[in-house]
């Protein structure tokens, strides 16, 4: 990962990640900016991350971010993008009190990012993402209404109609309950894909995420290859 080190006039950059994600800090929020993002004034420093691939694999991340530090999300959008695939990207602004715990922050979002990038799976025409947490903390329950501490799972495939039949399979392989979910005209930006969001004890959510993968992968192959993590596929 590079650090500011390498650039020393970019003071608001602490490095990269999977995905062309880059991690960002804002030290004093200028007041023209904090009013156009309607932050409040309880936060003097930002943090950023943002990416050109994925965006569970970084909400995962930031929510591992704010269980070991001071900070809160205030901004979560899912921009279409997936570097010309048919999923999103993302953009993500917590806020801190101090500089420090944006700084701290964002450095452990991007070392998680690098290890839950191994769960971005794309091939010539499709794509999937699939993860599972035994221990949700603030951001997935802010974003994803995952009930806090509990087990949660993410699962999500396009082209949209693959999705569907892979979350059905997922939800008949194991005893979880739904308790969020996107189509491209819902919670999502017209993004070729089906998301939902479940919970249960952590083995079923276990277990329907990898029935899910296993489906998906399946039907995501008549286009091409298997689909492979973005960390190893090569076009």
């Amino acid at each position: 990962m590079y650090t500011e080190e390498f650039f020393p006039d970019l003071t608001e950059y602490i490095g990269t990640a999977a995905g062309h994600t880059i991690g960002m800090i804002v030290p004093n929020v200028e007041p023209s900016i904090r009013t156009l993002l309607q932050i409040s004034p309880e936060y003097s420093s930002l943090g950023i991350i943002t990416s050109r691939i994925g965006a569970a694999a970084q909400a995962f991340s930031v929510d591992e971010a704010a269980k070991a530090t001071n900070i809160d999300l205030l901004i979560f959008e899912l921009p279409r993008d997936t570097e010309g695939y048919s999923g999103h990207g993302n953009l993500i602004v917590f806020g801190s009190k101090t500089v420090s715990d944006a700084r701290k922050a964002v450095e452990i979002a991007l070392d998680e990012i690098n290890k839950r990038a191994e769960y971005i799976y794309i091939n010539e025409v499709g794509h999937m993402e699939m993860h599972a947490t035994a221990n949700a903390g603030p951001v997935l329950h802010q974003i994803f209404q995952a009930p806090l501490h509990k087990a949660f799972g993410f699962i999500c495939a396009g082209p949209a109609g693959i999705s569907i039949v892979a979350e059905d399979a997922a939800m008949k392989a194991a005893p979880v309950d739904i308790v969020w979910y996107g189509t491209p005209s819902v919670h999502l930006s017209m993004t070729n894909e089906v998301i939902i969001g479940i919970t249960g004890d952590y083995s079923a959510v276990c277990k329907a995420v990898d029935t899910a993968y296993e489906k998906a992968s399946t039907l995501i192959s008549v286009f091409g290859r298997k689909p492979e993590s973005i960390l190893h596929f090569n076009k």
